[in-house]
């Protein structure tokens, strides 16, 4: 005869809870919203193979990529790279087969063999219809072994926009012994002395200069000149050119040329986090505080309640900002900063609910049954004010992202962290707001607080109506 397993009664109460509340709109809004984040946040990884603070993905200050659905494809493009390297030899001056393997080449010389050039080429098909913002790219030759050659050869390296002209990227430089060599200056058009090299002013850039915006077929040529009789091996390594497009992704970059979007994902990790446990320590010693306060009375209570006074007229941010400015920008500091000083409202309302269960008869005949302190406060009078545990949960979350947010704001934040707040101070901070009026960066972080703020507000809004009939309306 089968056992049949039995429901815990206190998941059956939740379910029930889940339901009722979920039936209501506010709250079914709120609870799809905060999924959303929640969500976000544990699968960030799984959402951007990128990191906040990590290399940059793109040029400084891209907007989005979808902003051309808007002003059409003209003057605007992406990342691009050049790419499928092949080796090409005018004579028979290997001694061997080159080596490839990804971005590398190793080249072997026989001293017997004749003179003769060796091309390394990269290929693109541009397909833009705007110039990249800015070029990056390398060639490194690396010469094993110590000491002179037994013969110097010859490098340079240029970019070929076939069937119409050719852009110097490595002037022709000579090589005669061991060691490694890069292009000098270095391939990157935010580079004056580059640009120069291309024989273009300070005004100019060499991104729009090579790649004019329009679509065309490109190569990425290395050359090697090595004289007859020469013996040795060449090694080719970071042969690439990559070209950072003018737009980027789902929100566009940061001044760094960061993405915004990764930037996003993370934050709702910590922005949930300080809103939680921050709220979560205010709310456990508002609870404590208004539980002795009310029932234990007397010097306690005005003891407690003077404090409360006390702390209630300091404001509340200034405080704020001296402590965090006197201790350090820590995220755990503002955490339990958030924390210790947000738990005095919540401290009074227990407090005057506690004053007038305490007078019910119920809690008289418990004490007449001989009942101690603790055991009435935990069996009979919490029961009763949970309820106002769950709705101030619910609506002093959002005060504490936007508390953190505003510490952020006047940098007063964790610089090792990103959370929405300081994607906001860092906006500011660089003058994103007003030179370069970068919306993209500002909007995506200020819309998250907005509507994480929203959830829980309706949730709130949703339990309180649901806690205390007098608010409930008819259906």
């Amino acid at each position: 005869m089968s056992k049949t397993t039995r429901v815990p009664f206190w998941l059956i109460r939740f379910r029930n809870f889940l339901v009722l509340l979920l039936s209501n709109r506010l709250a079914a809004v709120g609870m799809f919203l905060l999924l959303m984040f929640v969500v976000m946040a544990a699968a960030a990884p799984l959402l951007t193979p990128y990191r906040p603070t990590g290399n940059a993905v793109s040029a400084n200050y891209d907007p989005p990529t979808w902003i051309t659905l808007i002003n059409g494809p003209v003057g605007y493009s992406q990342n691009a790279q050049f790419s499928a390297l092949s080796v090409n030899m005018s004579s028979s001056g290997l001694a061997t087969i080159p080596t490839k393997t990804g971005n590398s080449v190793a080249l072997d010389f026989a001293g017997s063999s004749p003179g003769g050039t060796v091309q390394i080429t990269e290929t693109l098909s541009y397909p833009y219809q705007g110039s990249p913002k800015q070029i990056i790219g390398d060639a490194m030759i690396l010469i094993p072994g110590s000491g002179a050659l037994n013969k110097s050869f010859n490098v340079t390296a240029y970019v070929n926009r076939i069937g119409v002209s050719r852009f110097l990227f490595w002037s022709p430089t000579t090589i005669n012994k061991t060691g490694t060599y890069n292009p000098s200056p270095a391939i990157n058009s935010g580079n004056p002395a580059f640009n120069s090299q291309l024989g273009i002013g300070q005004q100019f850039s060499a991104a729009n200069y090579v790649f004019a915006a329009e679509k065309a077929n490109y190569q990425y040529v290395l050359t090697i000149s090595v004289p007859a009789g020469f013996s040795g091996r060449i090694n080719v390594s970071s042969f690439d050119l990559n070209l950072f497009g003018n737009t980027w992704g789902i929100f566009g970059t940061d001044d760094a040329g960061h993405d915004i979007f990764t930037q996003v994902v993370y934050g709702a990790r910590l922005s949930l986090e300080v809103g939680l446990v921050a709220t979560g320590i205010g709310i456990g010693l508002g609870l404590l505080i208004g539980l002795m306060a009310g029932y234990l009375g007397k010097i306690v209570d005005e003891v407690l309640m003077r404090t409360t006074d006390m702390l209630l007229v300091i404001p509340f941010l200034p405080l704020l900002i001296v402590l965090v400015a006197t201790i350090g920008p820590s995220l755990i500091y503002i955490i339990l900063l958030i924390g210790f000083f947000s738990w005095m409202g919540f401290a009074r309302v227990i407090r005057s609910q506690v004053l007038s269960l305490r007078e019910r008869p119920f809690i008289e005949a418990a004490k007449a049954s001989g009942a101690g302190t603790g055991y009435i406060t935990v069996r009979h009078i919490f029961p009763n004010i949970v309820s106002l545990t769950y709705v101030n949960l619910a609506l002093t979350v959002p005060a504490s992202i936007v508390t953190e947010a505003a510490l952020s704001f006047l940098g007063l934040g964790d610089p090792t962290v990103i959370t929405w707040g300081s994607m906001l101070g860092a906006a500011n901070s660089v003058g994103a707001t007003v030179s370069n009026l970068a919306w993209w960066w500002i909007l995506p972080p200020g819309l998250s607080i907005a509507l994480i703020s929203l959830a829980f507000i309706l949730l709130g809004y949703a339990m309180d109506e649901l806690f205390n009939p007098r608010l409930r309306r008819r259906r």
